[in-house]
């Protein structure tokens, strides 16, 4: 019996999918194990807040970490899978991997971590970042709590 992935042979909607998938992007290395797929996000502008809606499947809410450092909030986050060496006998074909992945946002001047909301549920963070007006404040990294 050979087990091969159905995208790979006689799928013609994914041949001509993945040949524009990441166009504009650098490649990921399919071999690589330090990266995790790339993190999408929607930004909806509103009257008064940006709303940030990435998806991150698969990641525990402990292995998100948001950190705001001068006027840049940067969202990370990391996935490990279980060990395959584990088990007896040998891996055959690997998709899901470990690593590491994060995205940068330019938030007003003068934000603060107290300004933004985050919540984390069904494999989708939600940040909410108001639109303030220019404060005088001094540059300082500060994490925000993921609810």
């Amino acid at each position: 019996m050979n087990l091969i992935p159905r995208n790979q042979i006689f799928d013609f909607d994914s041949l001509f999918n993945d040949v524009f998938h990441g166009f504009g992007r650098p490649a990921l290395r399919e071999d690589s194990e330090s990266t995790i797929a790339g993190m999408r996000v929607d930004v909806h502008e509103t009257a008064d807040s940006y709303d940030i809606h990435a998806d991150l499947p698969g990641v525990e809410k402990d292995d998100i970490e948001i950190i705001l450092h001068n006027d840049v909030l940067t969202v990370s986050a990391k996935k490990n899978t279980e060990s395959e060496k584990k088990k007896k006998g040998k891996v055959i074909y690997r998709e899901r991997i470990s690593g590491s992945i994060s995205r940068s946002f330019s938030v007003s001047p003068g934000t603060t971590q107290d300004d933004i909301d985050a919540n984390f549920k069904d494999g989708v963070l939600t940040l909410s970042v108001p639109k303030l007006g220019p404060k005088q404040e001094e540059a300082s990294s500060q994490r925000i709590p993921v609810k």
